[in-house]
């Protein structure tokens, strides 16, 4: 799939943790009605976050397998005489996202507005029709391959069913990144209001700050049509990251005796952040040489951001 489609998406998702507190005056830097959510409407807006990412997770691992097979399949349907040509294809799973929460993501809570809950049932159900579409379309290729139909009709069709799937994909992902845009603001409001009186609330908020600020350096870098032009700005955005990393590994860490474990998962969550930055440096001095940036770095810097997520959710776990 295309770079700026594949990655963007996950380049922006979040993914929230709701804890409990009491506290509704509005927070600085807030952007949405939502800042000023009384407790139980936050936690019903994060809970319904929660959901969302799990939905939007789960699909796009299965896309992420069926986009590796169907490079082989189109490999293989160029060179239909390589008897080893389709061995080894596994036709991806998919299964309902497992969630013990009431919520389902076509039915948003009432705690959000009416456009907004209007927002949501358009964007998730364009979704879930599309990822739908994508499936049954994957279905037809397969079975062209098992009755070898391309030995009839030279690949034609399998090319086309191919093309059907990567254009069905770019949509999907568009109603994706309108979802996780919407998630990433509201979302951000409704979080910060419930852990207001939260006693590590220092610490989620710098890690929280941390993850949006490579999410957003992603984006710049995947955003990038030119990166001699850009690059000056690029090295200046990397500067500012590494500034805020030793700003808050600089923090002391949360007293053990209190919250249990909280300062050594607060370090690994740093020491994520850390990598994420040494594999950027690499990735920026290798396209400050050849001009460019590749998917394959740009594919590893979004994994080393999506690590971060997963030790920020052991601290907040």
């Amino acid at each position: 799939m295309k770079l700026t489609i594949k990655l963007l998406v996950v380049a922006v998702a979040i993914s929230f943790a709701a804890c409990k507190s009491g506290d509704k005056k509005k927070e600085d830097g807030t952007k949405t009605e939502y800042a000023d959510a009384d407790n139980d409407d936050a936690n019903q807006i994060v809970e319904y976050n929660n959901v969302l990412v799990g939905l939007t997770d789960k699909n796009n691992e299965y896309l992420k397998r069926l986009d590796e097979n169907l490079q082989k399949i189109a490999k293989g349907l160029n060179n239909p005489n390589d008897r080893f040509a389709f061995i080894g294809i596994v036709s991806p799973y998919s299964s309902s996202a497992f969630s013990h929460s009431k919520l389902k993501p076509e039915t948003p809570p009432s705690a959000l507005s009416s456009d907004d809950q209007k927002y949501f049932k358009e964007n998730v159900a364009g979704l879930n029709e599309t990822f739908t579409k994508i499936k049954d379309t994957y279905k037809s290729l397969d079975d062209y391959l098992k009755a070898e139909d391309w030995k009839d009709d030279k690949s034609v069709k399998g090319k086309k069913l191919i093309d059907s799937i990567y254009s069905m994909s770019k949509a999907y992902y568009q109603y994706d990144e309108n979802v996780l845009a919407k998630l990433e603001a509201i979302g951000d409001d409704a979080e910060r209001t419930i852990l207001k009186t939260h006693p590590l609330k220092e610490y989620i908020f710098a890690m929280k700050d941390d993850r949006k600020a490579v999410g957003e350096f992603n984006k710049l870098l995947i955003g990038s049509k030119n990166f001699k032009a850009d690059e000056s700005k690029i090295k200046s955005a990397y500067e500012a990251l590494d500034a805020q990393n030793k700003k808050h590994t600089e923090m002391d860490a949360p007293d053990a005796t209190k919250f249990p474990s909280k300062d050594g998962s607060f370090k690994r969550f740093n020491e994520s952040f850390k990598d994420y930055l040494i594999e950027a440096k690499k990735t920026i001095r290798d396209a400050s040489a050849s001009g460019k940036l590749t998917e394959s770095d740009m594919e590893d810097l979004v994994r080393k951001h999506e690590y971060m997520r997963t030790t920020y959710n052991y601290f907040v776990g």
